[in-house]
C-alpha cells in the first residue's frame, strides 16, 4: 500500500502529528518510505512506494503528491523559474510553485494523473485535489475541529476520530455496481473528493470547486474524414506522451485483445519503432478466454507477447491480498486477472503498464449504448400513434406471453426516463429491496434508489444528446468508481504502475467534440473510432464482439471445492449474519439458483456478496480492533 494524507486540527501540533502518524501507518505494508511535516494545526504526510509519491517542504507551503505528469517541461517554462530542483521531490516542488503562482486553481494546468495535499502556511489553509478522471483518489472527513484527507478511506479511519458506522447506501451500491459511488464511501462520515475537484479547508470550513469536467457537442459540423484523422493523431500523441521518454525495457501494455488495448499496443509500436512487451491473461474455460484475439494483435504488431493461464487455485490463493488492497468493498471479479497480468509484467522487469481503459466511455463502445439505441427508435414513431394507439392497445390485451409480452416490455423500457433504461437490469432493479435486505437494514436505507447518483450525473452532464449523457454517467461510475481503482490497485499490489493514454485531457476533450451520431451509428458501436483506426487494427479485432476482461468465477464457485466451501461458510457464518444486512432466505435461494443455472449471472452475484463479507473481515473488523 501507499498514499498521501493531510490533517487540520483546531488543537495543537501534537494532535495533528498523531493523526498523520496513524494515517501513514494505515497506508504502509512494510516497504514504503514514510515522511511528514507538521506546523501548528496542520500537516501533510505520505507512505511512498513509487517515485511519483513525493513530499516537499518549502518556505511558504508543504506539499505531498502522487503525481504522474506528462507536461512538466511545459509547466517549468510557464513558471520561468530557474530554482534548483529538489532532489527526489522535483514534482512536488513544481506543484508547490504552481500553487504559489496561480493559487488553488493550478490543477487545471496539469496533464496526467495526480493527487496532492498542500498546507499553505501564509494563508493558513489546507488544499487538496485530484485529476479530472479520478485516476488518483482522495477521501476526506470533516467535523468542527478536525479535517482528515487521505488516499485510503481505511487509513483515515485508523486515526480513531471517525465513527466507523457503515453507510447502508454503500452496501447497496456495491451489490448494484460492484463498487461504491462517489462522493459517498463505505463509512457514513467519510466522503470522496470527486474527479476534477479542488478542496480547500480554511479554519475547519470545507469548500470544493470543480476546475475541469467533460463537455460535449462542440463540433457538430465537422466531417467524418477530418474527425477521424484528428482522432488518430490525438491518440498517437497521447500514447507517446505516456511513454514519457522512458526506456521501452521498463514499459509494457495490458493486451486483452479488445479494440482499446490493441490500439495502445499499436501506437506504442509506432513510437518504439520495434517490438513492445504486451501482457495477456487467459483461462482454460474458453467462454472467457480471449487470448486468440490478443495473439492476433500481438502478431500484427510483432509484440513480445507474455501470456498466463489463470486457474481457480490462483484465484483462491490471491484472494485475501486482492480483497485487502481495496480501501472499500469491491466486487468486480476481473480484479483477479488484472492482478495476475500486472504481476506477470513485474516478473518480466516491466515497471509501468499502459492500459486501454476509458475508450468505451469516451467513444461509445459499451454494448448497452447499442441496446439503448434500439429502444430509442420507438420515439421515431409519431407521438399521436404511440400514445393514441400502440400503448392503449397493449394495455387492453389480456396476455403477457409471446409477441404481445415482448412488445409490452419493449414499450415499458422505451418509456423509462433518463438513465433508468440503461440501469433497468441492475441487481436491485430486478430484485426488490424487501426480498434482499433485513428489515432493520432496509429501514436504514431510507429512500435509497439505484438511480439516485446516476441520475445526478445524467442531469449534470454538459451535453444535449442522450447518448453523451449516458457516456458521462459511465465516465463517473463505470470508469472512475470501478475500472480505474481496479487497475491502479491491482497494478500497485503487483509492484508496478499503470497509465491511461485515453484519459489524457486532449483525447477526452476531442471525444467530446465528436457528434453522438458518430459514436454509435444505428447500433454500430464506436463507429468513428473504428473507422479512424481501421488501418492500424486487425480486421478481426475491429469486427469482434465486445467481451470484457472477465473471469469464470461462476464456474469456479461450483467446481473448485475450496472456493465453493469458503464462499458458503463465509456467507452463512454467524459473523456475517450479525452484520444484519441480508435475509438468510435470500442468500439460500441465491446459492440454489447458482447451482441450478448454467449462466454466470447468479455465480457472479454470489461473488459480489462473498467479496463484500471478506472485505468487512479484513478491514472493518480489524479497524474495530485498532479503535478498541
Amino acid at each position: 500500500m501507499s498514499g498521501i494524507c493531510g490533517v487540520w486540527r483546531r488543537e495543537n501540533a501534537r494532535k495533528a502529528s498523531e493523526a498523520l502518524e496513524a494515517m501513514i501507518a494505515g497506508m504502509t505494508l512494510g516497504n514504503e518510505q514514510g515522511g511528514r511535516t507538521v506546523e501548528g494545526p496542520a500537516g501533510v504526510g505520505l507512505a511512498a512506494a513509487f517515485s511519483t509519491q513525493q513530499i516537499f517542504d518549502g518556505p511558504r507551503s508543504a506539499i505531498v503528491c502522487d503525481a504522474d505528469l506528462y507536461n512538466e517541461a511545459d509547466l517549468q517554462a510557464l513558471l520561468r523559474d530557474e530554482q534548483p530542483a529538489a532532489e527526489g521531490a522535483e514534482t512536488a516542488a513544481l506543484l508547490a510553485r504552481l500553487y504559489e503562482r496561480f493559487g488553488a486553481d493550478f490543477p487545471e494546468k496539469l496533464r496526467g494523473a495526480f493527487s496532492f495535499v498542500l498546507w499553505d502556511r501564509r494563508e493558513r489553509r489546507l488544499v487538496a485535489g485530484i485529476d479530472g478522471f479520478g485516476i488518483k483518489r482522495l477521501a476526506y472527513y470533516q467535523q468542527a475541529d478536525t479535517v482528515l484527507i487521505g488516499t485510503r478511506v481505511d487509513a483515515l479511519a485508523r486515526t480513531g476520530d471517525i465513527d466507523l458506522a457503515i453507510n447502508p447506501r454503500a452496501i447497496a451500491n456495491v451489490l448494484n455496481f460492484t463498487s461504491d459511488l462517489a462522493p459517498e464511501t463505505v463509512f457514513s462520515k467519510v466522503r470522496r473528493i470527486e474527479p476534477g475537484t479542488v478542496l480547500v479547508v480554511s479554519n475547519g470550513q470545507v469548500r470544493q470547486t470543480k476546475y475541469w469536467d467533460m463537455r460535449y457537442g462542440l463540433d457538430e459540423d465537422a466531417g467524418e474524414g477530418r474527425l477521424g484523422r484528428e482522432l488518430e493523431q490525438a491518440i498517437e500523441a497521447s500514447v507517446a506522451a505516456h511513454t514519457k521518454g522512458d526506456s521501452f525495457a521498463r514499459l509494457g501494455a495490458f493486451l486483452s485483445g479488445g479494440t482499446d488495448s490493441s490500439t495502445v499496443v499499436g501506437m506504442m509500436t509506432r513510437k518504439a519503432r520495434g517490438p513492445v512487451d504486451a501482457f495477456s491473461i487467459g483461462f482454460q474455460d474458453q467462454g472467457y478466454n480471449e487470448l486468440g484475439y490478443a495473439e492476433i494483435a500481438a502478431r500484427r504488431f510483432q509484440a513480445m507477447h507474455h501470456t498466463y493461464l489463470a486457474g481457480p487455485e490462483d484465484c483462491f490463493q490471491a484472494l485475501p491480498s486482492v480483497i485487502r488492497y481495496f480501501d472499500e468493498p469491491y466486487g468486480n471479479s476481473s480484479a483477479v486477472p488484472t492482478y495476475f497480468c500486472a504481476r506477470m509484467a513485474r516478473e518480466s522487469g516491466v515497471k509501468v503498464l499502459l492500459t486501454g481503459d476509458g475508450g468505451d466511455e469516451l467513444f461509445g463502445g459499451n454494448e448497452r449504448y447499442a441496446t439503448d439505441a434500439i429502444f430509442a427508435k420507438y420515439f421515431q414513431v409519431p407521438a399521436l400513434f404511440r400514445k393514441g394507439l400502440i400503448e392503449p392497445t397493449l394495455r387492453l390485451l389480456p396476455t403477457e406471453a409471446g409477441t404481445i409480452g415482448r412488445a409490452r416490455r419493449y414499450v415499458r423500457r422505451a418509456n423509462m426516463p433518463g438513465v433508468e433504461r440503461m440501469l433497468s437490469f441492475q441487481f436491485l432493479r430486478t430484485h426488490s429491496l424487501e426480498k434482499v435486505f433485513d428489515a432493520d437494514f432496509l429501514e436504514a436505507l431510507g429512500g435509497y434508489s439505484v438511480v439516485d447518483i446516476p441520475n445526478r450525473h445524467y442531469a449534470a452532464a454538459d451535453a444535449s444528446d442522450h447518448l453523451d449523457r449516458l457516456l458521462y454517467v459511465d465516465l463517473k461510475i463505470t470508469l472512475a468508481d470501478n475500472d480505474l481503482p481496479k487497475v491502479t490497485c491491482m497494478s500497485e499490489l503487483a509492484g508496478i504502475q499503470s497509465r491511461f493514454p485515453f484519459l489524457d485531457r486532449a483525447v477526452a476533450e476531442f471525444s467530446g467534440r465528436i457528434p453522438a451520431r458518430l459514436k454509435v451509428k444505428g447500433t454500430e458501436k464506436r463507429y468513428l473510432f473504428k473507422k479512424a483506426l481501421r488501418e492500424l487494427l486487425p480486421a478481426e479485432i475491429i469486427a469482434k464482439k465486445k467481451h470484457g476482461f472477465g473471469i469464470p468465477v461462476a464456474s469456479w464457485l461450483k467446481t473448485f471445492p475450496p472456493l465453493r466451501e469458503q464462499a458458503r461458510d463465509t456467507l452463512f457464518s454467524s459473523r456475517a449474519a450479525g452484520r444484519g444486512y441480508f435475509r438468510r432466505g435470500f442468500l439460500e435461494e441465491l446459492f440454489f439458483l447458482h447451482q441450478a443455472d448454467d449462466s454466470a449471472y447468479y455465480g457472479d452475484t454470489v461473488w459480489t456478496f462473498f467479496a463484500l463479507e471478506l472485505w468487512h473481515r479484513q478491514c472493518v473488523d480489524e479497524l474495530a480492533k485498532v479503535a478498541a
